[in-house]
């Protein structure tokens, strides 16, 4: 038999257990971040699908590297800048301590679940742009635009005595729906360099590879909804099952909406659905009722699905999709608890102070990620280059080989068939 170390047991405490949800959260939100790769990628193909899983993989270790090397103590450290952003805290070590095995799990845990949460607005912003950049402007955008965006976004929702929004306007924000808006927007900033999508033929999509990328990313994003209570109380069960009530209008409302207008609702309606109820609920996860979470995720829904079919006509692809759920539904999520909070929303106390908090808030941080990543998207495409497409040829297609006239393409094969078959 393996020895056991001391007589009996020794009992979980409770910031063990706290800190054992926050790496569990932690992990399903890493899981909804892949999930992001494979559906909203594998909409264009298979291709497209794989150079989508790269550009993560890519975000994920910038966004690792440069969070542990001090970014997490600019997102949930001791104010550098008052109301704005941290301390930068190189290794964490803040959080260890001297002794570590002495130390309790819980900070480090909790830094490890902020830190998947960025990686998964990395990671929405690297599935947009994934067929529009090349590697190395991703890595110089991603390297700048973390610091310059990120950080001072997600200090006022994650550092909760001094950051801007929960501390200075006192917004309702749980999960971190302001950083997903950000993402969003600068989704939409770096778009809008680049131009136009790329006009390529359209690829086969496999239901498979949609089908593992939407259930990944809507059971990863529970984690993340779930993570945001930092512990296991009595409100993370109900958080968990708003979370699926939401995502389940979501589902229903999407396809209506479909059926309606296009008389066709397909596997992608069901799961942009359940996306657009998903990011509703993530802020106002940690006080909404069941009724409450069902009504937020159907109206999520039914705006997204409406914005969706207007923004179509950009003709974007499936990227401004992305952009369109997360930002649209990121905003009905934050305005929803200015309106029906209790005590301090606006039905329940007739004041409309905490409704245009969150809108300010909402809109302030929408309006300065796509503004500052619209300019450092076109810094980088007039110095070290910022995307596949070269600009000026041929209307934005992509720059490939020239391909021969019609009456010298019969020859041309002719000739390949003969090296195939020299019988002919």
């Amino acid at each position: 038999m393996i020895p056991v170390r001391g007589s009996t047991a020794a009992q979980a405490t409770p910031d063990q257990v706290d800190a054992l949800l926050l790496f569990f959260c932690g992990a399903l939100v890493l899981l909804a971040a892949f999930g992001l790769a494979f559906y909203v990628g594998g909409l264009g193909g298979r291709a497209r699908a794989a150079r989508a899983f790269r550009f993560v993989l890519l975000g994920l270790a910038v966004t690792v590297v440069l969070a542990v090397a001090g970014g997490y103590g600019m997102v949930a450290g001791s104010p550098l800048i008052g109301h704005l952003l941290g301390m930068p805290d190189p290794g964490l070590a803040s959080l260890a301590g001297t002794d570590p095995a002495a130390a309790s799990p819980y900070p480090l845990a909790r830094a490890g679940y902020v830190i998947a949460v960025l990686v998964l607005c990395t990671s929405v912003v690297a599935v947009a742009v994934a067929s529009r950049l090349t590697l190395r402007a991703w890595i110089v955008f991603t390297v700048l635009w973390l610091p310059l965006v990120v950080f001072p976004v997600a200090y006022g929702v994650f550092s909760l005595d001094d950051g801007w929004a929960v501390a200075g306007l006192r917004v309702v924000d749980f999960g971190g729906a302001l950083p997903i808006v950000a993402a969003g927007g600068s989704a939409v900033g770096v778009l809008l360099a680049c131009g136009r999508g790329e006009h390529q033929q359209p690829h086969p999509v496999t239901p498979s590879l949609l089908a593992f990328g939407g259930a990944a990313l809507w059971v990863g994003w529970l984690g993340l909804v779930v993570g945001s209570e930092g512990s296991l109380d009595a409100y993370a069960p109900l958080m968990a099952i708003g979370a699926f009530v939401a995502s389940a209008t979501g589902v229903l409302m999407w396809m209506v909406v479909d059926a309606v207008l296009l008389r066709r609702p397909a596997l992608t309606s069901a799961l942009w659905g359940a996306f657009a109820g998903l990011v509703s609920v993530t802020a106002a996860s940690g006080v909404l009722t069941l009724g409450w979470a069902m009504l937020v995720g159907a109206l999520s829904a039914l705006a997204c699905a409406t914005m969706v079919d207007l923004a179509a006509r950009a003709r974007f692809g499936p990227s401004l999709t992305l952009c369109v759920v997360t930002i649209v539904g990121g905003l009905v999520g934050l305005l929803f608890p200015g309106l029906f909070a209790s005590g301090s929303g606006m039905v329940d106390s007739g004041n409309f102070d905490l409704f245009i908090a969150q809108g300010i808030a909402g809109m302030a941080v929408l309006l300065y990620a796509t503004t500052a990543s619209l300019l450092l998207a076109l810094a980088l495409r007039f110095t070290a280059g910022l995307t596949r497409i070269r600009y000026g040829a041929g209307r934005g297609l992509p720059a490939q080989r020239p391909v021969l006239p019609e009456r010298d393409a019969a020859p041309v094969a002719d000739g390949v068939a003969r090296q195939a078959d020299p019988g002919r």
